[in-house]
Formats: C-alpha cells, structure tokens, sequence
C-alpha cells in the first residue's frame, strides 16, 4: 500500500493487521471425514447439517450475522480439539450458538452500543432446536466449550466475517478515493456479501482455509459477478476504472500474504458452493404439502368424499339449452329438511279411525331399518290380536 493513503483508510488498515495478527490464534483445523463406515464418527455431513441449523436458528431469533460466524468457529475449534461422537453434535453446536449469543451481548455492552443482542432463553433454545438435549445438559456443554478454547468475556474470536466487513469498507474508501465509488457500489452489495458467506461458513470445505482468503476470494468473485453482468453495456472508460479496484485487490493480498496458489485453491471452492446454492435457489419447490393427522382427528372430521355434485352451466348470455340438474347425491339444507319434514309427517300421520291409533303409533322411524320395522310390526298384530 501507499504512504500517500487518506485519513479514511489508515485506520481501516490498522484494524487489519490486528485481525491477521489474531487470524492464527482462532483458526479451526478440521480432520473430518467426508464418508465414514463407523457409527461413532462425525463427518462433514453431520458437521454441516448443524451449521445449518445454526443458520436457521439466527435468522428464527433475528441475531445479527456476528452470532452465526462466532458459534461456528466455536463449533470447529472444539471440533479440532476434542473427539466428539455424532449423538452429541446438536448438543455441541447448540451450546456454541448459546455461548456466542452471550460473547457478543457482552462485546456489545462494552462497546457501549445501545442496542445490545438478546440472548435467547436456554428452555426455549432447546426446545425450538430440538437438540435432544436437557437444561443442564446444554449448560454442562456450554462451560466445556468455553473452558477448552479459553474464551474471555467480551473477546470474538476472528471470523472470515471480521475480515469481509474490513475488506469492504476499505473498497468503499479506496474505491472513493479512485473515484470509482458509484462503480463498486453498483456491482457489491454489502447483504448479498453476508449472505453467501452465511453459504460458504455452512460448508467444511471452507474451514481449514484462511479467514482473510476466504473473505478476500468472495470479495473478488463478487466484483466478477458484477463485471459479468455489465457485460457488453460498459464503455472503455469503465474497464480502467475496474482495473482500479483489481489492482486493490492484489494490494490487499500481498499485504494479507496470501499465496496465489493458495488463493486459486480457495477461489475454486468457493466457486463450486456457491454455483451450487445458486442452482438450488433457482430449482422450482416441487415438494406436495403431506398432511399427518391422528386417528383421534381422523374420527371427528366429516367425510366429503360422497357430497361432490355436477353444476348446471351457467347461461350468461341466454344462449344455452340449460339441461336438467343432475344430483350425485348432494343437496341443499333447505330441501333436505323440507323433504325429511315431509316424510316424518307421512309416516307419522294418525290414521283417520281412533281404533287404529294404537297400531298407527308403531310407525316406523325414518331412519330405521325396513325389514327389522316390519317384523316389530308383525310380531305386534299377532300379540294384540291373540290379547
């Protein structure tokens, strides 16, 4: 970088050799299997999986971004350390979200900062993650965590989102400075850089590599993307001014020392995870909704399958023949209870002779069986009869 640099950046580099400075210390070292054949192993399915839920567990507590890199460096780096079996990863990765959630509000407050993160209720958190874990389970796991990685009460760890935030707010200096800040903000926006990085977090083929590289390659992919999009619609004034920013860019490495073999590594992983968020993000949701109900609501729901009907059509115009109605069995309130009136009244009219009332009275019901009416009628006659 330059001596002739503007206010504006120098403290924005300072912050930076103090992040690399600290890069090593928080940096996680996994040795996982991708597949493995024994039970007790965890692999970088299992691992990602709880990443994941982390993620939705952020967004589901409307946590700053902050949270979500803190508990998956406090996952990994534990990870690292000690041998965990996969029956205790949700319980391992519940308790680093728990452990993160109160990191930051306790950075926060010395901070000063006014609004200061929640941190989320141990009963609700387990019961919303559904970890398979007690109360006193999470907290024992919690206190592990926080004694094998030495945490300090409002100490982050370094995280690939610290360095993107620098490196990013550097751009925008510079890009200012080189009086291309309309250029850069047209092609990186600040929520898309933390949504994708939220992505390549959530994924273990990022987290042995360097926090700087990774933030540094998405950065640069970002300004491909956006060189990408202005295509053939940028005049040659535009590609110096993109130049501007690439050659900050390779500033920004070799002050970072970042290898370039160790850079196009990276760059090529990253690639590959996000070309595969992006092609599920744009895969259609074809999964049907599966309804599972109980027998016990199975008993009290109506069955509808006989009540379909055929609907005349409608005549809007006065052209049509209308056909007779035709009824499959379905038929309105008020006829129904006209008809069902209608016959009740027939079959229990009392016959005009008052001799016959006795007889009369033994009516069947409607919604009696005919053959079981008819013997009770017989047997009745007979009985009265021989009386």
């Amino acid at each position: 970088m330059d001596q002739g640099q503007p206010d504006a950046i120098h403290p924005l580099i300072t912050k930076l050799n103090e992040a690399l400075v600290l890069e090593n210390k928080f940096q996680p070292h996994l040795q996982l299997p991708s597949v493995s054949q024994d039970p007790t192993e965890i692999t970088t399915g299992i691992r990602d999986g709880s990443a994941h839920v982390l993620r939705c567990l952020k967004v589901w507590y409307d946590l700053p971004s902050d949270v979500l890199f803190v508990a998956i460096n406090f996952m990994d780096r534990f990870l690292t350390k000690m041998k965990a079996r996969p029956k205790h990863m949700a319980c391992i990765s519940v308790s680093s979200f728990h452990l993160a959630t109160r990191q930051i509000c306790q950075y926060q407050k010395s901070c000063g900062l006014e609004e200061v993160s929640a941190i989320p209720d141990t009963r609700d958190l387990v019961a919303i993650s559904q970890c398979k874990c007690t109360l006193g389970d999470l907290t024992r796991m919690e206190g592990i965590i926080s004694s094998k990685l030495d945490t300090e009460p409002g100490l982050l760890p370094i995280t690939p989102l610290t360095f993107l935030q620098l490196f990013h707010a550097l751009f925008i200096a510079a890009a200012e400075r080189l009086g291309v800040g309309p250029l850069y903000a047209k092609m990186v926006a600040a929520p898309s850089l933390w949504l994708r990085l939220e992505i390549l977090a959530c994924d273990a083929a990022c987290a042995n590599f360097r926090a700087s590289e990774v933030a540094l390659v998405l950065l640069c992919t970002q300004l491909d993307s956006g060189v990408a999009d202005l295509g053939t619609r940028q005049d040659p004034s535009t590609g110096a001014e993109i130049m501007r920013l690439v050659n900050f860019a390779i500033e920004l490495q070799k002050l970072c020392k970042i290898p370039d073999s160790s850079f196009f590594c990276c760059h090529e992983v990253v690639l590959l995870i996000l070309a595969r968020y992006n092609a599920q993000c744009q895969m259609p949701h074809r999964q049907r909704l599966v309804w599972k109900l109980s027998q016990r609501t199975l008993r009290y729901l109506r069955p509808t399958d006989k009540l379909t009907s055929i609907m005349p059509t409608i005549d809007e115009h006065g052209q049509l023949q209308m056909p007779t109605r035709i009824r499959s069995g379905s038929v309105s309130s008020d006829e129904s209870w006209d008809s069902e009136k209608e016959d009740v009244a027939a079959e229990w009219a009392p016959p005009l002779n008052p001799a016959e009332w006795t007889v009369g009275a033994m009516n069947p019901l409607p919604e009696e069986d005919e053959s079981i009416v008819k013997g009770a009628s017989s047997k009745f006659l007979r009985d009265a009869m021989a009386a």
